[in-house]
């Protein structure tokens, strides 16, 4: 394989894709109109567009930076909505269980069964000691190693040493108490509200849209748990939007168009969804004059390891698109012998990016195949842990690949201290060099004006977040 003819590192430089100040664009289509408008098929997927726009005021930074709205959220929002708990491999034995902490709370997930989950408060019903730790545990019971108190993978009591001193102590009594537990695309979801409506509510219209991209037919090939010093709400956020690219993500510029992102919100009295879709092989609007199709293709294929084009091949938007997704049929077929043959090219290499509220990220197709989540860390308003995966495609009904390790980066650790995160890792540290600075400004702000102006649609995502933030915590401002 030849190595491409251009000098990589250029495009990583921040300097060269440094907006001209004063440029702007007074004609520049979303993502559905560019593609349509180049002659290329529209997913139906992308075609459908939202059907709710927010018109809420944004948060003020209080909400983000104030300890006492941290027990207001664990009970209004983290004890009230469905959330992702873990993915199914995780625990692929029927005995095995994983933890899942949100703040101060704790949780304890277990595959009761083949196809069956369970999930409860992570507490002994005897002195409280948590029943499962970070580390994953497996077993045909769920034992305390405080006293040894046992209960059976339905939460059943089933034991306690010297059990005639605790009269009270009866399976119908002092049993785990149970949360609400319930899966789809392969993700493990948790609800303490044993009164809320069903996960297939929360999740609104994007299970619809994922039928033609299945989340049980993937594995994690690289899992991130990045400890951040900001809250968890920004955190989010930053991802929301593609409105950073210019500054933030140099190296990227070349390859996808965020100019051209399209964004999608769909709000009922049960679900806050959105999505975000960004093409690929197509420059940036503030690089396209310095870019040809061919470095975008030659770039694009360095980055996912596709074999360079042959000389002449790229030239022009549609055939630097099409190579490159012919060559990713290729490489899915050859790696794990998944055929795509016959999907959208935008399927096959445009970032299609979804979330649920409270935060949840997953994505569509194979562009960029990731899967997010953010947890506020213990009881303070100033740190998170952002939880990365890498999910790529098995063939339907494969047995899973072994877990990954997980990389817990620490606050002061970047991914590039993590080679096996590879390309993942890099971009991550991209965004971590934008969010603590963040939390520092918003403390920053002058107390008259510390509330966010926000783009009418390239933000439009963090405002439907606001949004449902606002509501679900009852605020009147």
């Amino acid at each position: 394989m030849n190595e491409p003819a251009i000098d990589i590192t250029k495009y990583g430089n921040k300097d060269y894709v440094r907006a001209v100040h004063g440029t702007q664009f007074p004609d520049m289509p979303q993502y559905a109109d560019f593609i349509a408008a180049a002659g290329e098929e529209v997913p139906w997927t992308a075609a459908e567009r939202g059907t709710h726009r927010p018109n809420n005021k944004p948060l003020a930074y209080d909400y983000y930076l104030d300890a006492k709205y941290v027990p207001e959220e664990i009970e209004k929002i983290w004890k009230k909505k469905w959330q992702v708990a873990c993915r199914e491999e995780d625990i692929p034995a029927v005995g095995d269980r994983v933890s899942y902490d949100v703040g101060p709370l704790s949780f304890l997930i277990v595959r009761s069964g083949e196809n069956e989950f369970k999930a409860f408060w992570n507490s002994c019903r005897h002195r409280a000691r948590r029943l499962c730790s970070d580390t994953p545990q497996s077993g045909d019971m769920i034992q305390c190693p405080f006293h040894a108190w046992s209960y059976d993978l339905s939460g059943r009591l089933t034991w306690v040493p010297r059990w005639e001193e605790f009269d009270q102590a009866t399976p119908k009594n002092y049993s785990l108490r149970p949360v609400q537990c319930d899966t789809w695309g392969g993700n493990v979801f948790i609800n303490p509200d044993l009164e809320a409506g069903p996960l297939s509510e929360a999740l609104g219209i994007m299970p619809q849209h994922f039928l033609d991209c299945p989340q049980e037919d993937r594995y994690t090939a690289i899992r991130i748990k990045k400890k951040v010093k900001i809250n968890w709400k920004s955190g989010l956020e930053a991802f929301l939007e593609g409105y950073h690219v210019l500054t933030t993500h140099p190296s990227g510029m070349p390859i996808f168009g965020s100019t051209y992102t399209q964004t999608d919100c769909w709000e009922d009295d049960k679900a806050s969804v959105s999505r975000l879709i960004t093409p690929a092989l197509i420059p940036d609007g503030w690089v396209k004059d310095d870019i040809s199709p061919r470095t975008s293709l030659e770039l694009f294929c360095n980055t996912y390891g596709l074999p360079v084009p042959p000389e002449g091949v790229g030239n022009t938007i549609a055939e630097a698109r099409a190579y490159a997704a012919e060559k990713t049929i290729e490489l899915h077929g050859a790696e794990a012998g998944v055929d795509f043959t016959g999907r959208s090219i935008s399927y096959l290499v445009d970032m299609h990016q979804w979330y649920a509220f409270p935060a949840f990220f997953p994505w569509w197709g194979e562009g960029l195949s990731w899967w997010y989540n953010f947890t506020p860390l213990g009881e303070s308003p100033d740190e998170c842990v952002m939880e990365i995966r890498w999910l790529r495609p098995l063939v339907k009904g494969a047995a899973h690949p072994k877990l990954p390790e997980t990389h817990w980066i620490e606050f002061d650790e970047q991914g590039r201290d993590f080679p096996a995160t590879g390309q993942v890792g890099y971009i991550m540290d991209e965004d971590m060099e934008n969010m603590e600075e963040v939390h520092r400004g918003m403390k920053a702000a002058d107390p008259a004006v510390a509330r966010p102006i926000l783009a009418s649609e390239q933000e439009i995502r963090v405002r439907h977040f606001h949004e449902a933030y606002i509501k679900a915590m009852g605020i009147q401002d």
